[in-house]
């Protein structure tokens, strides 16, 4: 791993995404269709309204998708570990009656701020190939969630062919280290990757870009997933969400071409995970 050099930003303060900017009203966007038929599948698997179901939105950053749901009508909440991000959303929900503690900042995975068993649904966007120690949070979820209650986990695979942070080709599939960082060095001096701290010099923007892959990304297979979740008394299936989402937004794909779709799109683009927590747990 690399250290965290003092003299130097660290990732999270590029000024480049909407997570820094203050959430307004046009910018409480809408959810992707795969995800509301998830939201409105649950529910009728529930058997209760949506304002009766509740959602925990984990790694919410200023609370977009909190936003959007309370709206809709679902009783939605939600945690991240950057109190900057969260700032941002604070105002818009005061403002809409939502209460300034909708979103809460949280340290780890585990300590999370809530009673026992009290979310029947628990959704992540981009956030489970952050998480270090996985055990941690998947303890701290099955925590606060109700006996049978279900989670929706979107991540990038880890054989992406492009790193989807720092847009720099193929250098997440290089071991950490020495060697990682040249690759990344490579990439930046070419071009190519996001233009995050193009006011440094180059070996800077490599430390940085070095030190937020080393120590803030770690990507994970299918099986690996799979055992982390189970310790914890959750099913995993990798399968339907992927053919789901492909039927929704890819309708030209052939049905009997579709399992092998799906395998290559969670493999290589983009993967959704379904989890269940025992109904006996």
């Amino acid at each position: 791993m690399i250290p965290r050099s003092d003299t130097l930003p660290a990732w999270t303060d590029h000024d480049h995404h909407s997570k820094v900017q203050p959430l307004r009203e046009t910018s409480a966007g809408q959810v992707e269709p795969y995800l509301q038929s998830f939201l409105d599948q649950e529910s009728r698997r529930l058997h209760r309204r949506r304002q009766q179901v509740r959602v925990l939105d984990f790694g919410c950053g200023r609370g977009d998708r909190v936003a959007w749901l309370c709206e809709q009508g679902w009783d939605a909440w939600g945690v991240d570990i950057a109190e900057r991000y969260l700032a941002q959303g604070r105002s818009h929900f005061e403002q809409h009656g939502f209460g300034p503690d909708r979103t809460r900042l949280i340290e780890d995975g585990r300590q999370l701020p809530f009673e026992e068993a009290s979310f029947d649904l628990v959704l992540s966007d981009h956030v489970i190939e952050h998480v270090e120690d996985l055990d941690e949070c998947v303890d701290g979820l099955r925590r606060v969630l109700r006996p049978g209650a279900s989670g929706l986990h979107v991540y990038p695979p880890r054989w992406h062919p492009v790193e989807p942070h720092m847009h720099t080709p193929l250098t997440h599939w290089i071991p950490k280290g020495v060697s990682r960082r040249a690759a990344i060095h490579a990439s930046l001096r070419m071009g190519l990757g996001v233009n995050y701290f193009e006011d440094l010099p180059l070996d800077e923007r490599t430390d940085i870009f070095a030190r937020y892959s080393d120590n803030e990304t770690f990507y994970r297979s299918e099986s690996s997933l799979r055992r982390t979740f189970g310790r914890y008394g959750m099913s995993c299936d990798f399968r339907s969400p992927s053919e789901a989402k492909l039927r929704i937004r890819r309708t030209w794909i052939p049905g009997p071409l579709l399992p092998a779709a799906a395998v290559l799109y969670r493999t290589f683009v983009s993967t959704y995970l379904h989890t269940r927590l025992d109904p006996g747990t």
